[in-house]
């Protein structure tokens, strides 16, 4: 990994907050002019965890890394394309994927402690499936509560299956946790 000085880290870090406000701001406002009102709740959410995580960047020991697949991960979220199946997969999948990778690494930089190889990959996925488990259990809520319509919040086109979709979502998650807790063991400390 490229090592940063504080100035460079900070210019990185604003860069990549600057591009992600821009996304989600164009988004949210697409989504008011098209009467999609129902996609804005998450464009809105995302553009709060974007301005925690500005604020907790240092708290949370992260670097440029794991604060991009951040922003990447809310940004694809938010363009809704879980009516589409690149190469033969759905688009959830790809976010459940990129979701538990992102997942793993926050945590990964979180938790900078010295642990054994076992015991951060294990750390690692658990939280990942943790972080899985939460959200779908905030689309249920959402269901239950809001009926069906697009977006995080609701029942819609990337929730079709039931228990299959869920379990599908959740094996995801852990194959992209798994990913990045692989490529813990390939990185320089």
């Amino acid at each position: 990994m490229l090592k940063f000085n504080k100035t460079q880290d900070r210019k990185i870090k604003y860069t990549i907050s600057i591009f992600a406000f821009v996304v989600l701001a164009v988004l949210g406002v697409k989504y008011f002019t098209v009467m999609r009102r129902d996609l804005i709740f998450d464009v809105l959410a995302s553009l709060l965890i974007v301005g925690l995580f500005l604020n907790l960047y240092k708290r949370l020991h992260q670097d440029y890394k794991s604060y991009f697949f951040l922003l990447l991960t809310l940004v694809l979220h938010d363009l809704f394309l879980y009516d589409k199946s690149p190469f033969g997969i759905k688009f959830e999948h790809y976010m459940h994927f990129i979701g538990g990778f992102t997942i793993a690494i926050v945590t990964d930089r979180a938790f900078n402690e010295k642990l054994s190889m076992a015991k951060r990959f294990v750390l690692l996925i658990i939280f990942a499936l943790g972080f899985g488990v939460i959200a779908e259990i905030i689309e249920w809520a959402g269901y239950k509560v809001l009926g069906l319509g697009e977006g995080f919040f609701q029942y819609g086109v990337g929730d079709e299956g039931g228990w299959d979709n869920s379990i599908f979502d959740l094996l995801f998650n852990s194959l992209g946790a798994t990913m990045m807790a692989i490529s813990t063991v390939f990185r320089k400390k």
